[in-house]
């Protein structure tokens, strides 16, 4: 079965960067948080160095800012130029689609893809004290959703000079949302 949350390489450096591995204890928030992002609670505006999401839990709705640092001038060429060769090997890709073999490439030339939550600078309004709270981790989830049907979003995020990441092809369905049962006709 597909994971729900990192179904890609590029969408599975988010969720380790959510998920760390290292820590002592699970942290309590996670389940809640991917419920959330899987019950479509979140509306994400993603854009170079920062992605805005809208949480909507119990009636109330909160915000969420989660400023991400950029890479810098040389990593940001280099990730081009390893873009450029990869697409050029990989021919009739969707558009917003890139090669597994990227991410490989970009780890081995030490570009993160992803931002640890101790890098981030991220931003709620709710009164939670505990960061990151619920609604960051429901919102990164969702952006980790996002990065698994558009891999082109990872680059993005972290390229200072990228254009504002576009949304999803809107012809895009979802498999979740298709009947199996009445797919091929009654």
């Amino acid at each position: 079965m597909m994971p729900e949350f990192g179904a890609t390489t590029w969408g599975r450096a988010w969720v380790r960067a959510i998920e760390p591995t290292g820590v002592s204890a699970p942290n309590p928030l996670l389940p809640k948080a991917r419920t959330l992002a899987r019950n479509k609670a979140v509306t994400l505006t993603p854009e170079p160095g920062r992605v805005i999401g809208n949480v909507a839990t119990a009636g109330a709705v909160h915000h969420v800012r989660i400023d991400l640092p950029l890479w810098t001038v040389r990593d940001s060429a280099e990730a081009e130029r390893l873009q450029a060769k990869a697409l050029a090997n990989h021919l009739g890709l969707a558009p917003g689609d890139l090669p597994d073999e990227l991410e490989e490439d970009l780890r081995q030339h030490k570009i993160a893809i992803a931002v640890c939550l101790d890098e981030q600078q991220a931003d709620c309004d709710c009164r939670s004290q505990r960061r990151p709270c619920i609604h960051i981790l429901a919102t990164l989830y969702t952006l980790a959703q996002l990065i698994d049907e558009r891999p082109a979003l990872a680059i993005d995020l972290r390229s200072p000079t990228a254009e504002r990441a576009e949304p999803p092809d809107p012809d895009w369905i979802p498999l979740t949302e298709l009947d199996a049962q009445r797919f091929y006709g009654d």
